[in-house]
């Protein structure tokens, strides 16, 4: 008898079927779109870091798909219908299940109904945090960063500073004939959310919301004004508030350069500083005074999940805001560890608490700095800022200039 004869055909058949059959257990579709604006360490892109999260994430959860994108060409602070977050937060092709935003949105995205409310488990993020995504007793945001406006300096003096006219010394005292300082004002969510911020140095204890109202509050901005007229070592010349700085990193690279004696931003600017001069040392930090005192207020960004995501899109979703929130995930992304070894640290404000409290970051210098700033931090408002900020900014531009 020719065995050849009767396998072949077996054979045949076999192969025809692992051919033809669908796979049995199909992996179901995550799509998370996170926030774009922080340094592209590796720069690539974020490709490596958007794989990295892919995989460890799909490691522990085999039957989803995730596909996470980083894109600065999607405007996430855009409110319009029809817009960009509103096509992330739908139903349609496209959309996203889960979004990263910043939570000065939250409360414009819940009442216009893209997003829902998740579980959040007490005492994991900072208490500035926690506060940020709560609205009417409910969570709307399981929050990652924390941003605050900082001053990074090459002189220890700036540790004595405890209100803008102290700050504004202590920098000029630090090399005269230099500019001051160097930063961004300009712009209708950078200079009211400035004002905000001395607002917060000026009244601390006092919610932040209170700071959105108009008429300005006349202690504030004469605080406020000594800061922002640092930047000018010429009559009528303010790069800070021209747009001369607004772009890309050029008040970084005036600091970098040693062209100004501090520069204001958020913590992950350093990035940038250490960029355009590997080899200065780390600079000193403090939380900026603004105002007439010093008390540190805080952005947060947060993954929101959209709407129309139910049932196991919603399990699925909560299974990677859960992968995001914890501390292994935020070294990865804080500490540049989707590129080679030696990548140079994001230096992102993380408001996980445990973080700060494991390696690398306990033993990071500057990231044990941060974490002192960030004590007693409050929130910014996360409802009526975006409709008002032109008429903040408008009111402010008239009494500045």
């Amino acid at each position: 008898m020719n065995r050849r004869a009767l396998i072949f055909p077996v054979v045949l058949v076999l192969s025809a079927c692992s051919e033809s059959d669908p796979d049995p257990t199909p992996r179901r579709p995550l799509k998370a779109v996170l926030f774009p604006y922080i340094p592209d360490s590796a720069g690539d892109n974020f490709a490596s870091l958007e794989q990295r999260l892919e995989t460890d994430f799909e490691m522990a959860h085999p039957d989803i798909d995730l596909d996470v994108v980083f894109d600065a060409s999607l405007d996430v602070y855009d409110l319009d219908e029809g817009g960009a977050l509103n096509k992330l937060l739908g139903a349609e092709a496209g959309a996203a299940q889960v979004v990263e935003v910043d939570t000065l949105l939250l409360g414009s995205l819940a009442t216009k109904g893209w997003i829902q409310p998740v579980a959040l488990e007490a005492g994991v993020v900072h208490p500035a945090a926690e506060e940020a995504v709560r609205i009417a007793g409910q969570s709307y945001g399981v929050p990652t960063y924390l941003c605050t406006n900082v001053v990074y300096s090459r002189t220890p003096n700036i540790r004595s500073a405890t209100d803008s006219a102290s700050l504004v010394r202590i920098l000029r005292e630090a090399a005269p004939g230099k500019r001051p300082l160097a930063t961004n004002f300009d712009g209708s969510w950078t200079l009211p959310s400035s004002y905000i911020d001395a607002w917060a140095d000026t009244h601390p204890g006092d919610a932040l919301a209170s700071a959105i109202s108009l008429p300005l509050d006349s202690p504030t901005v004469g605080a406020f004004a000594e800061v922002v007229d640092s930047c000018s070592l010429e009559a009528g010349v303010n790069p800070c508030l021209d747009g001369t700085y607004a772009d890309n990193s050029v008040a970084e690279e005036a600091f970098a350069a040693e062209q100004a004696n501090g520069f204001m931003g958020y913590t992950e600017r350093l990035f940038y500083i250490l960029k355009a001069n590997p080899s200065m040392p780390l600079p000193e930090v403090i939380s900026v005074p603004l105002g007439t005192g010093s008390a540190p207020a805080v952005f947060v960004d947060a993954l929101v999940l959209n709407a129309s995501c139910t049932g196991t899109c919603a399990e699925d979703a909560r299974a990677f805001t859960s992968f995001m929130q914890a501390p292994e995930t935020r070294s990865l992304i804080a500490f540049s560890e989707d590129g080679p070894v030696g990548t140079r640290p994001r230096y992102l404000l993380q408001a996980n608490r445990a973080f700060y409290q494991q390696e690398p970051a306990r033993s990071d210098p500057m990231y044990q700095q941060y974490e002192a700033i960030l004590g007693g931090a409050r929130p910014y408002p996360n409802q009526h800022f975006p409709e008002n900020r032109k008429a903040l900014q408008a009111a402010l531009l008239e009494d500045l200039q």
